[in-house]
């Protein structure tokens, strides 16, 4: 196995491109995360001289304590400016109070240092505290065997250790190789621009026919952008270990968590597309969950923290007395075969875009000569009169202008659902179950609806509280349903007492 890096230094206005920013405005100076207490490993490929680790006496990196995990080193220009992006100090750096940095030369993690491939042992566990592992590299073992043991037992670590995989995709065809982007469970990192290898993992490995990139970022190489993501993912892990909606809640600390936290914050850009049917009987329907190129869009701690913040909303296995979820959250749970879960959600005045992301797990088998993979799908439906309807063909026409209601890859281990201007109203999320794997399965879901759309139960009218006015439009639309009936909040069909009951308990 030979890996090699993947080059480029540019630096760009980090903070604003990726949401800090608009979090800092949002939150407040000084509230924002910093990285703080978040332990990460840092990989890299062996340069022509056989060094793998970041100059430790750089400016930026003052302060900071790194263990050499793969021998001695000297010094590796690609991993000093990886690491800027990483726990850099400087104007690269988002999260620069990340301070524990475990250091591996590729090669030796992917062998005798982590993973152990081509030894009869499972892959060691993470050192210390350790939540994230970068991989701005990319190899093969010369072998698609061999190879998909690697990435299975990247798998089996994310999914026995609760460790986040951030794995840079190739930036052109000449270096299309496996390691590590091919991964189920991980998340595979590209450029803003598109400068990237993209599409689907080709014939040959478990993963064939799975999108990648997940999600992408801006600098000048996939390397510096997979830095930037991790920077990101260590800022979500401070705030699970601080905020008080999560830091108490053992859900939060599941890698399925924070990769669908991460993902749902995905900033969309123009021309964004995961090619939904858009007339027809199936109009909104897709089986390709991302777009072909740019995945989930930009990373985004703004939008990735809101849904984090947001805390968790249970599903349910049945319809009847579902309460309304926030515009921002998450869950995490347990599905068996052949099972659905609901969330209701309230849109008290049309949604210029919403972004829903579900994602789970493959297992890798014992021995990790094999695996075996669930099967979820997505579907938004409106809620009429406490049933769901869907939203597919000409039914949506009136309810949403473009994107998906439907998610329904059997290949990729995420759905997603990115709809423009959904119109209020009552609807309901429905996660489905359906494959041959044994055994519950683990998923996690995450939801972002704008701040002004209902951001506080009850609120009617948008404003952010919850007073008279609302009661008055309440009122106004009192009695059995016509159209639209923002005032049904128990979504039986009819604005009635029990309605009044809970907008008064959402009351400011």
């Amino acid at each position: 196995m030979t890996p090699v890096v993947l080059t480029a230094t540019v630096f760009s206005d980090v903070g604003t491109d990726h949401g800090l920013d608009d979090l800092i405005v949002r939150i407040g100076d000084g509230n924002q995360p910093t990285g703080l207490n978040v332990q990460v490993g840092h990989v890299e490929a062996d340069t022509a001289s056989g060094h793998y680790g970041p100059d430790p006496d750089h400016e930026e990196f003052i302060g900071k304590i790194f263990t050499l995990r793969s021998g001695t080193t000297g010094i590796s220009n690609h991993a000093t400016n990886v690491g800027k992006r990483m726990y850099g100090s400087g104007n690269a750096g988002i999260a620069p109070d990340v301070n524990l940095i475990e250091v591996y030369s590729a090669e030796g993690w992917a062998t005798n240092d982590f993973l152990r491939v081509g030894t009869g042992s499972n892959p060691s566990s993470p050192p210390g505290n350790v939540e994230l592992f970068n991989n701005s590299w990319i190899a093969s073992f010369g072998s698609n065997t061999i190879d998909s043991q690697a990435l299975r037992r990247a798998d089996w670590s994310i999914d026995t250790h609760n460790v986040m995989l951030l794995n840079g995709v190739p930036n052109n065809g000449a270096d299309s190789l496996p390691l590590m982007s091919y991964g189920f469970n991980c998340v595979s990192v590209g450029l803003s621009d598109g400068t990237h290898i993209s599409g689907v993992v080709p014939n040959g490995f478990d993963q064939t026919g799975m999108q990648v990139p997940l999600i992408v970022a801006t600098q000048g190489s996939s390397s510096n952008a997979t830095g930037v993501v991790s920077a990101i993912t260590a800022l979500l892990v401070e705030t699970r270990e601080t905020h008080p909606n999560t830091e108490s809640n053992f859900f939060s600390t599941f890698s399925e968590t924070m990769k669908a936290v991460l993902l749902t914050g995905g900033n969309h850009q123009i021309g964004w597309t995961n090619n939904p049917i858009s007339s027809g009987a199936n109009r909104g329907r897709t089986s390709q969950p991302i777009d072909d190129v740019f995945g989930v869009g930009i990373a985004n701690i703004d939008r990735s923290h809101r849904v984090l913040t947001g805390g968790q909303f249970a599903s349910s296995t049945v319809l009847s007395g579902l309460e309304i979820a926030p515009t921002a959250g998450w869950d995490t749970a347990a599905s068996s075969n052949n099972q659905s879960r609901y969330i209701r959600f309230n849109v008290s005045s049309p949604a210029d875009e919403v972004s829903i992301v579900l994602t789970w797990h493959q297992r890798a088998n014992t021995g990790f000569g094999s695996y075996s993979l669930a099967d979820l799908d997505l579907e938004l439906l409106r809620y009429n009169n406490g049933k769901p309807t869907s939203l597919v063909g000409d039914s949506g026409l009136s309810v949403y202008e473009s994107g998906n209601v439907v998610s329904e890859s059997e290949i990729d281990t995420v759905e997603h659902l990115y709809l423009r201007n959904l119109a209020s109203g009552d609807y309901v999320l429905k996660i489905s179950r359906s494959d041959s794997a044994a055994g519950s399965r683990v998923f996690s879901v995450g939801w972002l609806f704008p701040e002004s759309d209902g951001g506080v139960p009850g609120d009617l009218n948008g404003d952010g509280v919850v007073e008279v006015n609302d009661l008055l439009i309440l009122i106004a639309g009192w009695g059995a349903c016509s159209g639209e009936c923002p005032g049904d909040l128990s979504g039986d069909g009819i604005v009635n007492v029990s309605d009044i009951l809970l907008l008064l308990s959402f009351w400011s």
